[in-house]
């Protein structure tokens, strides 16, 4: 199969805005059909059982399928998992176009989630691989933290599209839009330029997948990025999911909840900018903790202070603004902390662990919330993440000065970037 072609310098900008515009594609399509989902199954006369299993079909082959897919992109190149990714999508939503009843909805499901996976998997590769040996550290955080603003674009406007267009013109047009969305991915992933990288090592054998995932795992700062990827997306779904819930007990309007939620949301857009600078004048293990610990303490604080407008807004917005530099620096670390070649299945890591966060947080707090009150569950969670935080911070900054140690000339990390030198680990 052929390989990506490398990035010439004169196409370097062009090359990233073509991500960032997959980014904004990929993102609002995604967003855009999950909501139309379990209404579609109601509305066709199914049940709420029925309709929860549609959405579990989602999740299931990407939580298992991630690590083949990373090493996949490693040794087939970026853009063929791009584009074999958005045909698949499309594929996916096409099916939910046949009359098929509910068997059709959750092979659609299924379909569509591993296409939505392997862009997924493929659009974190190519973002954190370096545009040239030259590209300093800064300008990488910089371009980072573009690419993940142009993803939140594409998770607010998604939302919006998919249920406005089912309501004023019904379910099959919102199907369809998200089918020719999917092809616009096909498209744009077609022209993508992405670096030239060593070849992956290995075959794409979904066993050696797994081995090669547990052997870059014993990286400690490998193990690290991936429990603030899992921790911060822990957070979020607390916010999201288990507000609602906490806020309609103390006697919140549903409005106001969505308005909270916004809120954060708001300010999750608004600090991506502000990434660069802050990891210019901050050591990762200090970006780590502030991240983990600002949005933990926020998030838990909602099930202790008084439910006041003013106060729950003020938290919202804390809480958004920490949680907007989680998904910018997990990728950092995982550029940091990965050579190249592995990029793809360190990807697939990545992914693993947020999929496992979205498994792993409501078995926690049901589990909790049959022998505690709500708020109860609050405070353990809040608890645990805390432990992580601290443990987190401490690990990574062991890492970065056992990487010190074993480099014979430690003083060139301060030196100018030189050939070779970006995105290798440290």
């Amino acid at each position: 199969m052929r390989r990506d072609r490398p990035v010439r310098p004169r196409t370097g900008r062009s090359a990233t805005a073509l991500v960032a515009l997959l980014g904004v594609v990929y993102w609002t399509a995604h967003t855009m059909l999950r909501p139309l989902v379990g209404p579609y199954v109601l509305d066709d006369g199914g049940t709420a059982a029925q309709a929860s299993l549609a959405l579990a079909s989602f999740a299931v082959l990407p939580t298992l399928l991630a690590l083949p897919i990373g090493a996949l992109t490693d040794r087939w190149g970026v853009r063929a998992l791009l584009v074999g990714g958005g045909v698949t999508m499309a594929v996916g939503g096409a099916l939910l176009l046949l009359p098929l009843g509910l068997a059709g909805v959750v092979v659609s499901q299924a379909v569509t989630g591993v296409g939505t996976l392997a862009v997924w998997v493929s659009l974190q590769t190519v973002a954190t691989l370096p545009r040239g040996e030259d590209e300093a550290p800064r300008a990488r955080n910089a371009r980072l933290a573009t690419f993940s603003l142009f993803l939140a674009a594409g998770q607010a406007v998604g939302p919006a599209l998919g249920t406005g267009l089912a309501d004023t013109l019904g379910a099959d047009v919102a199907f369809a839009a998200f089918c020719v969305l999917s092809l616009v991915v096909v498209a744009v992933a077609a022209g993508v330029r992405v670096p030239a990288t060593p070849r992956g090592p290995g075959g794409p054998g979904v066993l050696r997948s797994y081995r090669d995932g547990a052997a870059l795992v014993r990286t400690p700062a490998v193990l690290v990025t991936l429990v603030v990827s899992f921790t911060a997306l822990v957070v979020l779904d607390v916010r999201t999911a288990y507000h609602p819930l906490l806020l309609g007990e103390a006697g919140v309007p549903q409005w106001q909840v969505g308005v909270l939620l916004s809120v954060a949301a708001a300010f999750g857009f608004l600090s991506r900018p502000l990434f660069p600078v802050a990891m210019a004048r901050l050591p990762e293990p200090v970006m780590v903790g502030l991240v983990l610990a600002v949005s933990s303490v926020s998030v838990v604080a909602v099930a202790v202070v008084p439910p006041e407008p003013w106060l729950l807004a003020s938290l919202a917005a804390v809480n958004g603004f920490a949680l907007g530099f989680a998904q910018p620096l997990t990728l950092v670390l995982m550029a940091d902390h990965t050579p190249a070649d592995r990029r793809g299945l360190a990807s697939g890591l990545r992914s693993s662990a947020n999929r496992g966060a979205q498994f792993v947080n409501p078995a926690v707090f049901g589990l909790l919330s049959a022998v505690l009150p709500l708020t109860g569950a609050f405070v353990v969670v809040g608890g645990v993440l805390g432990v992580v935080t601290v443990g987190s911070t401490v690990a990574l900054q062991r890492a970065r000065r056992a990487g010190r140690a074993d480099d014979p000339l430690p003083e060139v990390r301060d030196a100018p970037p030189v050939a070779g030198a970006v995105g290798a680990p440290r």
